[in-house]
């Protein structure tokens, strides 16, 4: 009875590491998300516009720009 009990260990064991093995996650992949359109706002502004401040904002076409950077005092005021 012994030698039936060790003879099934080994294989049992393999078992369990192959079975083991097939559950293991995959390693992750990065990837560039291409985005959606949705929920985008699409500005569109007339080029003749010259860049003025508010203060010390940046104001082109009544939209500001400069992505808040302070607007120099030489720059004219609208």
């Amino acid at each position: 009875m012994n030698a039936t009990h060790r003879a099934l260990r080994p294989a049992s064991i393999a078992v369990a590491a192959l079975l083991m093995s097939l559950t293991v996650p995959a390693t992750a992949n990065a990837r560039q998300d291409p985005g959606t359109l949705e929920g985008t706002v699409t500005v569109v502004t007339n080029q003749h516009c010259k860049q003025t401040r508010i203060g010390t904002q940046f104001v082109r076409c009544d939209a500001l720009t400069g992505a808040g950077a302070a607007a120099p005092s030489w720059v004219p005021e609208s």
